[in-house]
């Protein structure tokens, strides 16, 4: 089976790339060449900007693939050009949306694939069901083969997942300093994490399987744990104990309208799935990394080498100044 990925190097893209490689597919890596340690062995990797249609068409010339997933479309524009590239090279075009697309307030604390999607507080959100709803025009128009993959918060080696990001190790510098940090309303929404080794399993799975061919399927663990669980869990794999300060969504996206979109557009509500049409679909998925031992993994990543731990000076920043305004609020 012939799969091209549109990345393939990133959090998602990597454990997917070796997992499609250890079920003996033939994967090809479409990016920019920018990250070779992260092709695994066996991978094709064929090097071209997607945003250059020329370019891409020269790389893909005589190939056809099974399947392929767009890792990396954000905005419909990206969708609508990945038709005119691949419409007639792929038998299933996989795209990943978000589980953060699902309707904000939720009306339900479960969420299914059949749960309205309507975000008004964040454009990420709102741009990923621009997508899907082009998607489901072309196929409608031409049966155009695709998926939508909906995956929430995923991590893997090298992601400390916070409410504020996941690819640095601000708030984990944070912790180790002994300095406060930030929990969003009273640290007790449920918050569904999902390790990238597992999702791997979903989405791999997916792959060549016609029953998914027209459907939308989110791909998330089983276990939900709250946002003050998952500060403490980072905190013992670091060895030390946070300092949390409640602070209200509101509150922070009034300190920073930035945040408005990830705080009140995402992850102030609790988040939990039902994964019945992924597991009938693909019935390998299950949870096998649990947070706990997960992020001791990541942690160890990036405590193994100075040069990794990377602290964003602009979100250590804002941290400081969401506790700072609500000090004075709070007096």
């Amino acid at each position: 089976m012939r799969v091209l990925f549109i990345g393939g190097t990133g959090n998602l893209s990597y454990e997917c790339s070796l997992r499609a490689l250890s079920d003996g597919m033939e994967l090809y890596h479409l990016n920019r060449g920018n990250r070779p340690e992260r092709v695994p062995a066996g991978v094709v990797s064929l090097n071209a900007d997607i945003d250059d249609e020329t370019s891409v068409k020269a790389a893909l010339r005589g190939l056809r693939f099974n399947a392929m997933v767009q890792f990396i479309a954000y905005k419909p524009e990206r969708v609508a050009a990945d038709l005119r590239l691949f419409r007639d090279r792929t038998e299933q075009y996989v795209f990943l949306s978000t589980a953060s697309a699902y309707r904000k307030p939720p009306v339900h604390h479960v969420i299914t694939e059949a749960t309205p999607l309507e975000n008004p507080y964040w454009q990420y959100s709102r741009d990923k069901i621009a997508c899907e709803r082009l998607l489901e025009a072309e196929r409608a128009a031409s049966g155009f083969p695709y998926t939508v993959v909906r995956p929430s918060h995923t991590y893997g080696v090298g992601w400390i997942p916070t409410p504020f990001g996941s690819s640095d190790f601000t708030i984990a510098r944070r912790m180790l300093d002994g300095k406060q940090i930030v929990v969003h309303g009273d640290g007790q929404s449920l918050w569904t994490l999902t390790h990238a080794r597992d999702f791997a399993v979903g989405l791999v799975g997916l792959l060549g399987n016609p029953a998914a061919i027209g459907e939308a399927v989110q791909i998330t663990g089983d276990e939900a744990l709250t946002w003050d669980a998952i500060h403490r869990d980072i905190a013992a794999a670091l060895g030390v104990e946070p300092r949390i300060v409640h602070v209200t969504s509101d509150f922070i996206a009034g300190v920073d309208p930035e945040l408005a979109g990830p705080f009140l557009g995402d992850k102030t509500w609790s988040a939990l799935f039902d994964c019945s049409k992924l597991k009938r679909l693909v019935p390998a998925f299950r949870t096998t990394v649990p947070f706990h031992r997960g992020i001791r993994e990541s942690v160890e990543w990036y405590l193994a080498d100075a040069g990794r731990q990377v602290v964003d000076a602009r979100l250590d920043a804002t941290v400081e100044k969401v506790l700072a305004a609500w000090r004075r609020a709070t007096g």
